[in-house]
């Protein structure tokens, strides 16, 4: 609700939707999202706040939903942006959902990702990424935002992640294994001196 608060402020269009259930949530990444592009004709910026670990996201009624089912959930307006889109996760290990860009589909990855690598608290979450939105909606390259948000919150475990970088880098890292015959075991954290 900060967030929304601030994007009130700003007067930056925007929608909130409060999931708590799978289908809310599957509602509000479908015919909710197409309906706030299409009444704002703007390019979205998916912002997810909700628990979250290595594995996925959790829903306030407990449900759990798996990076990889995310990706397929949001793979439609991936492709309808052309990898344009950018990725907020406010959430613990947010940084992990930077595994919905490999895979080796024909589908388009997300533009970036801005996550956390660790636990976050909620009131770092919503200092860092209220300065994340009013120097990104300023024109301050993704980057540069990341890292004056990480200064914001004084958690320094907030990333950018590059979505067709993971992806390339993935698929070659899955090339090479399958000539070695090698094992599979590449977590998020071994991606942060990309």
């Amino acid at each position: 609700m900060l967030i929304k608060k601030a994007f009130d402020l700003a007067e930056i269009p925007h929608v909130y939707n409060l999931v708590t259930t799978r289908q809310s949530f599957y509602t509000a990444l479908g015919d909710r999202l197409h309906a706030a592009v299409r009444e704002h004709n703007k390019l979205p910026i998916l912002h997810l706040s909700m628990h979250g670990n290595d594995d996925g996201v959790g829903l306030t009624n407990g449900d759990f939903i798996k990076w990889d089912e995310l990706r397929l959930a949001i793979t439609p307006i991936l492709n309808d942006m052309q990898g344009g889109l950018l990725i907020c996760m406010s959430s613990c290990s947010g940084g992990a959902g930077c595994k919905m860009a490999m895979h080796e589909d024909a589908d388009h990855p997300f533009w970036a990702l801005v996550g956390n690598s660790g636990e976050a608290s909620w009131s770092d979450a919503a200092v860092a990424y209220i300065t994340f939105y009013h120097l990104f909606f300023k024109e301050v390259s993704v980057y540069d935002a990341v890292n004056i948000m990480k200064i914001a919150s004084g958690d320094n475990n907030f990333m950018v992640f590059d979505g067709v970088y993971i992806k390339n880098d993935w698929s070659s890292y899955i090339s090479k294994k399958r000539f070695t015959g090698g094992l599979l075991s590449l977590s998020p954290k071994d991606l942060t001196s990309l």
